[in-house]
């Protein structure tokens, strides 16, 4: 993302950021609300697993970056 020389529209790092940070603040069951509920219970660890995998990954991005 260094680099990017995006001067106008969407800041979509910043909006990864802000992401980012809620769930780490206020946790991943908070963050999601009821966007599991297309899964059945059986499947949403599944799913949550591979979110928090993916918040993780994108908070180490950002980090990396400088931008968290």
């Amino acid at each position: 993302m260094v680099g990017s020389d995006k001067s106008s529209g969407p800041d979509d790092p910043m909006a990864a950021a802000l992401a980012v940070l809620s769930v780490r603040e206020k946790g991943l069951d908070r963050f999601l609300g009821a966007t599991l509920a297309f899964a059945s219970p059986a499947e949403r660890a599944g799913y949550r697993q591979v979110l928090q995998s993916g918040f993780n990954e994108l908070e180490a991005l950002l980090q990396a970056d400088g931008l968290l």
